[in-house]
This record gives C-alpha cells, structure tokens and sequence, in this order.
C-alpha cells in the first residue's frame, strides 16, 4: 500500500487524526510548505457508481493542505476557513496523491493549492485558505 511510498520516518506536525485511518491517508513527504499525502483506493470510499466520492478527495486535499501548513506554523492551531475543489476526473482504482502548496504564509490567513492525481493524471485540483488561531482556550 502506500508503504512504498515512504523512504523516511516523517515527523507530523499534530497527532494524525483518526478520521485518516478511517480513509487510509498516510504522509509520505513534508517540507517547508509543502506535503504530499497518499490514499488507496477502497470500496467503502465510493459513490453508487463505483467512483471515488467526492467527499473523500476533498478530505484528502485538506488534509495535506493542514500537514502543509504545520511545517510552517510552531506550536499554533489552525482550521479551514473555506476550500473549493473541482474534480476533473473520475477514480475506480489505484492510489490517490495529493499535493499541497502554501501560496502565502500570512500572520494569519494561509491559502494553499492542491493537486490530486492518479496514475500521474490530475483528477482534482482544490485551493483552501486556513486561519491561525489565537492563542486563548476559546478559540
């Protein structure tokens, strides 16, 4: 599976959330800015025809645009503030890549650009923009 991927003990930036053991999602590269994250195709991520849903490519997206986004960002919380994906082709089988590209680090606001491919053919392509929180407990 995507074990193959890995070529060295990545360090994530938060606990991986359990929501990705769920999809399959691993992290196979992080850099500054930068992550790529890897999703096996499975039955129990498809629509009524078989297809990948959409709700999990965009999970997928948004993932490593957060893994992205920690490689810059020390001992700060951050959430999604919006996302839009368009999905560009259909997925019934193979691994799915995506990945995230800060286009600016703020002081608050960060938005990143993702590419989803499979079998080195785009299938989605989303931009997101997360926000630093502050550092109070209500937030």
């Amino acid at each position: 599976m995507a074990d193959s991927y890995r070529k060295k003990e990545i360090r994530l930036p938060f606990p991986p959330p359990p929501f990705w053991e769920l999809l399959g999602i691993e992290v196979t590269e992080m850099d500054e800015g930068y992550a790529k994250l890897v999703m096996p195709f499975d039955e129990k991520l498809t629509q009524p025809y078989g297809l990948v849903h959409g709700g999990a490519l965009f999970s997928l997206a948004d993932s490593a645009a957060a893994v992205a986004i920690g490689s810059v960002v020390d001992d700060k919380r951050f959430v999604t503030i919006e996302m839009k994906i368009n999905f560009l082709l259909p997925v019934k089988e193979g691994i799915m890549e995506a990945e995230a590209r800060i286009i600016r680090k703020g002081k608050r606001i960060i938005p990143v650009e993702i590419d989803i491919s499979n079998r080195e053919r785009l299938i989605a392509k989303a931009t997101t923009t997360y926000i630093i929180l502050e550092n109070d407990k209500k937030s």
